[in-house]
């Protein structure tokens, strides 16, 4: 189980226009346009539980990758982390009530 609100995550960055997120994220310190670019295409590419499978496991869905995005793989998901957590987008898991 996450200890972020990765759901919640997937939400915002499916459905909040390219052009705003690109302006809120990308500033190369980490976030690049290569990482921004590989983000858009898993998100775009994967549903919502996919989406948390990648974050969780820090692995991709079959995309095809540029040599930028390429270079970037290793800390990519650590990069965006960093990212996330520095714009407040990334919120601690909601835990579910037990039953």
């Amino acid at each position: 189980m996450s200890q972020y609100d990765v759901p919640g995550l997937y939400q915002f960055l499916l459905h909040t226009p390219e052009q705003g997120l690109r302006k809120m994220l990308v500033d190369n310190k980490p976030m690049s346009e290569a990482h921004f670019n590989l983000l858009m295409k898993v998100v775009k590419t994967c549903d919502e539980a996919a989406f948390c499978q990648h974050f969780e496991k820090t692995d991709f869905p079959k995309v095809k990758m540029g040599p930028a995005e390429t270079k970037l793989k290793e800390k990519f998901w650590a990069d965006c982390v960093n990212c996330f957590n520095s714009r407040g987008l990334l919120g601690p898991a909601i835990q579910k009530p037990a039953a």
